[in-house]
């Protein structure tokens, strides 16, 4: 299997000093998700920030393409 992630880091949830806190979070709440299996999640996770805004997601497939 593998996990691509893609973030995007330009909302209010990440300025200033804040931002890498904010991506530790949302790392943290998808480590506490994984693994899933693939039928629960369509092979995707989406990701949100604080404010509850989809910041980007986590893709897992099941073989190197």
């Amino acid at each position: 299997m593998k996990l691509t992630i893609t973030m995007e880091l330009d909302n209010a949830a990440f300025a200033d000093d804040d931002g890498p806190d904010e991506v530790e979070r949302i790392l943290a709440g998808l480590a506490e998700r994984l693994p899933l299996p693939l039928e629960q999640t369509g092979g995707t996770l989406l990701l949100h920030d604080l404010n509850g805004h989809c910041v980007g997601e986590a893709e897992i497939v099941d073989d190197y393409a």
